[in-house]
C-alpha cells in the first residue's frame, strides 16, 4: 500500500510537470516534494535530483527554496549534506535575518559544519539561527531542531554543562510525545555522564513513557536500548539484559539491528548466560554494524573463543579485526584527500558566485550612495531634534528646581508661623479659637504644599532613565512569570541612588522618626509615593510578582511600631 501511494504521488507530479510552464512546473515540483517530506522523505529526494543545467535556470528565489528542500530531504534520509553546501550558501545569502527561512538555512549550515568537524562554525550558525527563530514563536519545530543540533554539538565537544541547558530548553518547546521522548533521552544521557543514577533512570523512563504514548516503534526500541545501556553502566546487569531483549523485540525489521544484537550478546556474556546465544547475536551484529563497531565486536568474539580454547576460530576473528583496523587507517587518508578535492570545488563555486554578484553590485552602487546620503540627512535631523528636546528638558528642570526651592522656603516659613501661633495660643487664652482656626489653615496650606512638592519630586523621578527602564520592564508580556526580566543589581543600585537624591527630605524624616528602618525599607516607602504600580515596584526589587511586597510591608510595619 505504501509503495502504491508513493508511485501514485510520483505519477501525479510527472503529469503536472508535463502540462505546465517552467515556473509553474518548478512550483508544483517543490509543493509536492514538501507535501511528501514528512512521511516519505526518500521520494522528495528523488524528485529533487535535478540536472545541473536545470538548477542553473532557476531564479534566485527558486534556487534558495530548492536548497532548503534538498537539504531537508537529505537530512531526513540520514545522508551526507556535503552535496548541498553550495546551494545552502545561495539560500544563506538570499534570505534576510527577518525571515524564518534564514533560520532553516542556518540549521543545515550548522549540521553540515558538524559533519565537516568544524565545531566553532557549527555553534556559530546554530546560535545565529536560534536568535532569528525567537522572532517566530509559532515555529517550534525549527526551534526544536536548532536546539537539538546545538545541544548535541555542545555535548560532543565536551561542553556538558552548556548542553544540559540547551536540552532542557529543547524539552520546553516540544509539542509532540515523540519530540519529548527525544529531548528526555538527551537529558538522561547527560545525567548518565555525570554519574547521577537516579536522575538518569528517571528521565529515561519518562522518555520511554512518551515514546510509548507516541506509538513510534523505533523510538520505543531506542528508549529501551538506552535504558539497557544505562543499567549496564550502573552494573545492574539483569535490568540491562531485560531491556536489551525488549528493545530488540520492539525494533522495526527495516531498521539496522547491529547495535542491538551486539549489546544483547555482550550482556549475555556478562551475566553468564548461554554462550551459544551470545555468539549467535554477536555474529549477527557483525553484518549490520559500522566498521568501528565490527572491530569492537570481533574483539569480544576473539576473547570468547580464546576462553573456549578454540584458538583457530579466535585467530580468524583476530585477523578480521586487524584487517578492519588497517582499512580504517587507509580510509582516513582517503577521506582527507576527498575533503581537499571538495574544498577546491567549493572554492571554485564560491568564486563563480562572487563574479556574478559583482555584476549586480556595479548596477546598484549609485542607488546605494543615494540611500546613504538620505540616511545621513534623516539621522542629522533626528540629532537636531534630540538636542532641541534636551534643551527644553533642561529649561523645564531648572524651572522645577527653582519652584521646588521656593516651596521649601514657604513650607519653612509656615512651620515657623505655626510655632509662633502655638506660642501665642498658650499665652493668650482669649484668642484661642481664632488662633486655632489660623493654625488649621496653615496646616492645610502645608499639606497642600507638601502634596505639590511630592508631585514635583515625582515629576523629577519620572524624567530619570531608571524610571523609563522600570516602565519598559512592567509592560512585558510573558507566558511564564519566571521568564519576566527585572532590574539587575547594578540597575537597582542606580534606582536607590536616584530615589535617595530626589526624596532626600522624605528619607531624612523617616530615618529620624523610625531609625530601625533599613535602606530597602526607605526605598520601598518612597516608591509607594510615586505613580508606579505594585508590579513595577516589585520589578524594582528584582521580583517578578507582588507577593514578596506583602511580606516587606509587614516587616516595615513591625519596625515602625518598635
Amino acid at each position: 500500500m505504501t509503495n502504491l501511494k508513493i508511485t501514485t504521488a510520483l505519477l501525479t507530479v510527472l503529469l503536472l510537470l508535463s502540462s505546465c510552464s517552467h515556473k509553474s512546473e518548478t512550483g508544483t515540483l517543490f509543493s509536492h516534494a514538501d507535501a511528501l517530506m514528512e512521511e516519505y522523505p526518500d521520494s522528495p529526494l528523488r524528485l529533487l535530483d535535478l540536472p545541473p543545467e536545470e538548477i542553473e535556470e532557476l531564479s534566485d528565489k527558486e534556487c534558495a527554496r530548492y536548497a532548503l528542500l534538498l537539504a531537508r530531504a537529505t537530512d531526513k534520509c540520514k545522508l551526507s549534506l556535503l552535496p548541498c553546501d553550495s546551494l545552502l550558501n545561495v539560500a544563506f545569502k538570499y534570505y534576510d535575518d527577518d525571515e524564518k527561512e534564514k533560520a532553516v538555512a542556518l540549521l543545515y549550515k550548522g549540521r553540515l559544519a558538524v559533519e565537516m568537524e568544524k565545531v566553532k562554525e557549527a555553534i556559530s550558525y546554530l546560535q545565529e539561527g536560534l536568535t532569528i527563530i525567537q522572532n517566530f514563536p509559532k515555529e517550534l519545530k525549527t526551534k526544536n531542531l536548532l536546539l537539538s543540533s546545538l545541544g548535541n554539538t555542545y555535548f560532543d565537544a565536551g561542553y556538558y554543562d552548556e548542553s544540559i541547558g540547551v536540552y532542557e530548553a529543547m524539552y520546553q518547546c516540544c509539542t509532540t510525545n515523540l519530540d519529548k521522548s527525544i529531548a528526555l533521552n538527551n537529558i538522561s544521557t547527560y545525567y548518565c555522564l555525570i554519574d547521577e543514577k537516579d536522575s538518569t533512570l528517571m528521565f529515561q523512563r519518562k522518555a520511554l513513557n512518551y515514546a510509548i504514548a507516541s506509538g513510534d516503534s523505533l523510538q520505543i526500541a531506542m528508549s529501551k536500548h538506552n535504558l539497557s545501556l544505562e543499567f549496564d553502566g550502573f552494573d545492574e546487569l539483569d535490568s540491562a539484559l531485560y531491556y536489551a531483549q525488549k528493545a530488540l523485540i520492539e525494533l522495526p525489521q527495516k531498521e539496522n539491528h547491529g547495535n542491538y544484537y551486539s549489546n544483547l550478546g555482550n550482556l549475555l556474556l556478562k551475566t553468564g548466560g548461554n554462550k551459544d546465544s551470545a555468539r549467535y547475536y554477536l555474529n549477527k551484529s557483525i553484518k549490520e554494524l559500522s566498521i568501528e563497531g565490527k572491530a569492537s565486536c570481533l574483539k569480544i568474539l576473539y576473547n570468547l573463543e580464546k576462553e573456549n580454547e578454540d584458538y583457530k576460530t579466535a585467530n580468524t576473528y583476530l585477523e578480521e579485526q586487524s584487517a578492519i583496523m588497517d582499512s580504517l587507517y587507509y580510509m582516513e587518508q582517503s577521506t582527507e584527500i576527498q575533503q581537499l578535492i571538495y574544498k577546491y570545488n567549493t572554492k571554485m563555486q564560491v568564486r563563480e558566485e562572487q563574479i556574478r554578484g559583482n555584476r549586480i553590485v556595479r548596477s546598484t552602487i549609485a542607488g546605494f550612495i543615494f540611500v546613504c546620503l538620505l540616511i545621513i540627512i534623516i539621522y542629522q535631523n533626528r540629532i537636531n531634534r534630540k538636542k532641541q528636546l534636551q534643551r527644553q528638558y533642561e529649561q523645564s528642570l531648572e524651572q522645577t528646581l527653582n519652584k521646588l526651592s521656593s516651596l521649601e522656603a514657604t513650607i519653612e516659613n509656615n512651620q515657623l508661623m505655626i510655632g509662633l501661633l502655638q506660642q501665642e495660643r498658650n499665652n493668650l487664652r482669649q484668642e484661642h479659637e481664632n488662633k486655632e482656626q489660623q493654625i488649621k489653615e496653615r496646616e492645610q496650606a502645608i499639606s497642600d504644599l507638601k502634596k505639590e512638592k511630592q508631585k514635583l519630586l515625582n515629576w523629577l523621578f519620572i524624567q530619570s532613565s531608571i524610571y523609563k527602564k522600570v516602565i519598559t520592564l512592567s509592560k512585558q508580556i510573558v507566558s511564564d512569570k519566571k521568564e519576566m526580566k527585572v532590574l539587575t543589581t547594578v540597575e537597582q543600585e542606580q534606582l536607590k541612588n536616584t530615589i535617595f537624591e530626589i526624596y532626600n527630605d522624605n528619607i531624612s524624616f523617616l530615618h529620624k522618626n523610625y531609625p530601625k528602618l533599613t535602606e530597602s525599607d526607605l526605598l520601598f516607602l518612597c516608591l509607594q509615593e510615586t505613580s508606579l504600580e505594585p508590579l513595577s515596584i516589585a520589578i524594582c526589587f528584582g521580583y517578578s510578582d507582588t507577593h514578596p511586597l506583602n511580606q516587606k510591608k509587614y516587616k516595615i510595619k513591625e519596625r515602625m511600631n518598635e
